[in-house]
């Protein structure tokens, strides 16, 4: 009972968020355009992730960072 309600809470709070971030968007910004900017950001992480001026840790969240932008699996929808 108790795994319930908190997988219903954590449910509802993915909820509150996602509609927090629908409405922060900018007003002309349209699916279809942020959906054309996923390459480039995909482009712009593995390149700076690959940069050895950057310290370790960076560069291991950057990394992580790709591997959730390629993941299927998304707990926040971008």
């Amino acid at each position: 009972r108790v795994l319930v309600a908190v997988a219903g809470g954590l449910l509802l709070l993915w909820a509150v968020l996602l509609l927090l971030l629908w409405r922060a968007r900018p007003p002309d910004l349209t699916v279809r355009e942020a959906l054309r900017l996923l390459p480039d950001l995909v482009r712009l992480v593995r390149r700076l992730a690959a940069l050895p001026s950057l310290p370790r840790g960076v560069r291991v969240r950057l990394w992580l960072l790709l591997g959730y932008l390629l993941s299927p699996l998304d707990l926040v929808p971008d």
